[in-house]
């Protein structure tokens, strides 16, 4: 078979013309790009929780457990829950001191409401007991957390494996930091208790059954209580408390746009983190978030600035724990953690907190401590990336985890944590720059055969053309092996450019590398 076509000019024309413009159409970047492309299960978790979730009249949000559909029924546990209550018994034996904190942390969730007497159950109704362990944190060893274990299996199955776990619904970690530096006033904030705030629905507080002593008295029988909240240890807690949070500000929007924009763009799960143009802003905003918040029964608090007039304009119960009890404008502010920074309220620096703690000298001993630095802004990067160096070399030597390291190699290592202990000296402006007219990128790459390294500096002018360059962030990661001599590694660049506050502030960025072994 033959096909004749033919074309006039203004075809080919037209056809000219599509083809100059395919590449703005085709390759053309777009906001939608960087939205989450959910899967099935996280698409069905959504659209459980946009139809389930609701306000009683109590004003507390109550969601249900997210579950899978079909999904085995689950057995009876109830003796293997015994057996870890038994467990936990025992430890309390050899370590005294937990025995009042298991004490107080029970008292509190049943004075606070959040958990109650178990009813019966009924013939062949189908439960779940949550076994459950002590952890403590590590800068406040006096205060335990029980963690309720849903991963526990029983014949094959546990709690978390019936649940959608939903997906993430948490703010860039990185975004919420560079926006905290983006002005000149920071204000960091907290949800009280943000798991405990959202209830779990009624017909499903028998899947979040636990043993503990009557009357919270440990020479009382054991007993049956439930869970009227979601807990920690469920694996879809994260996602319902952030679709629950965002609920409760969307749900004000029309009174108080401002917090819904706060919650929604300035949060990490319960901590937020922002920054204002002027003192004036912050107590408004935060005002508003506190009301819109309290209309779901959730406490916004321990409020901390390095604005004097800010904190003043809260009550003191309202304050970061450590300014409670300081005079205001005339006590030195303590040093505040947040998202595991440390924040000089005083000077508006970030520091560093090293770890003192003695760990082996051994290769998991060399792991703890690196982790222990943590850094998300990559400020110390070029410390960090030489024990890590150090760590890749003990795996690729074939060091067992806990055999003693090789004498070369604890020589280096004892050097390297002696290093890091200087970091404790440098202090890091918190705002990038002072006032600019406009803002702008630029980055510079770097490799070797040992690692590879990017920084972003923010570059601003002044209305006078006077520039000036802050440091944004840094990130730095062991070349990979095979060994390549020269990698620009651009990754860096995607959570500057795709942040929506900083698509507006942002010009076009330079980008600076260095070819490392190229003829």
């Amino acid at each position: 078979m033959q096909v004749n076509e033919s074309f006039d000019c203004q075809d080919r024309d037209r056809m000219d013309s599509k083809a100059d413009t395919m590449g703005d159409t085709v390759f053309q970047s777009t906001s939608a790009d960087e939205k989450p492309a959910y899967s099935i299960e996280e698409r069905t978790f959504l659209q459980i929780m946009e139809k389930e979730v609701y306000q009683d009249d109590s004003s507390s949000l109550v969601a249900p457990l997210p579950f899978r559909s079909p999904r085995p029924r689950l057995p009876n546990n109830k003796q293997q829950a015994s057996q870890r209550l038994s467990s936990v018994r025992r430890t309390r034996k050899k370590r005294p001191e937990t025995r009042q904190h298991f004490v107080d942390f029970m008292e509190n969730i049943f004075v606070s409401g959040h958990a109650e007497p178990a009813p019966p159950l009924k013939e062949h109704e189908e439960c779940w007991y949550l076994p459950f362990f002590g952890v403590y944190h590590p800068h406040k060893p006096e205060q335990i957390r029980v963690v309720f274990d849903s991963s526990a299996q029983h014949h094959g199955v546990s709690l978390n494996d019936v649940l959608l776990t939903g997906p993430n619904l948490n703010n860039s970690l990185l975004g919420v930091l560079m926006q905290f530096r983006e002005e000149q006033v920071a204000v960091t904030t907290d949800i009280k208790q943000m798991f405990y705030c959202f209830l779990v629905r009624e017909d499903h507080r028998n899947f979040l059954r636990f043993l503990w002593h009557r009357n919270n008295d440990l020479e009382q029988p054991i007993v049956e209580y439930r869970m009227r909240v979601h807990v920690f240890g469920n694996s879809p807690s994260p996602a319902v408390a952030n679709y629950a949070l965002r609920k409760a500000s969307k749900d004000q929007e029309g009174n108080y746009f401002q917090s819904k924009h706060l919650v929604e763009r300035h949060f990490y799960v319960d901590d937020g983190l922002i920054s204002f143009p002027s003192g004036n802003e912050p107590v408004a905003a935060l005002k508003a978030a506190q009301e819109t918040l309290a209309a779901s029964n959730l406490k916004l608090h321990k409020i901390a600035s390095n604005s004097i007039e800010v904190m003043k304009a809260f009550p003191k119960d309202d304050l970061a724990k450590g300014l409670k009890d300081l005079d205001l404008g005339a006590d030195f502010p303590p040093m505040l953690r947040s998202l595991g920074i440390s924040w000089d309220v005083t000077t508006n620096e970030f520091t560093f907190q090293v770890s003192r703690a003695e760990k082996p000298y051994t290769r998991r001993g060399v792991l703890s401590t690196i982790n222990s630095l943590y850094d998300p802004l990559g400020f110390a990067a070029p410390v960090s990336i030489k024990g890590r160096a150090q760590l890749r070399e003990l795996t690729t030597e074939a060091c067992e985890w806990d055999e003693p390291l090789p004498e070369k190699k604890l020589k280096d290592w004892c050097e390297w944590k002696d290093y890091i202990k200087d970091l404790e000296h440098v202090r890091i402006p918190r705002t990038y720059t002072a006032i600019p007219l406009s803002r702008g990128l630029c980055i510079f790459c770097d490799a070797s055969k040992q690692a590879i390294a990017a920084v972003a500096y923010i570059k601003v002018t002044d209305a006078e053309a006077k520039s000036e360059l802050g440091f944004l962030f840094g990130k730095a990661k062991l070349a990979p092996q095979p060994e390549v001599t020269a990698i620009v590694n651009t990754r860096p660049l995607i959570p500057v450019s795709t942040d929506p506050s900083f698509l507006i502030i942002l010009t076009p960025a330079t980008l600076l590398t260095q070819k490392v072994g190229i003829p």
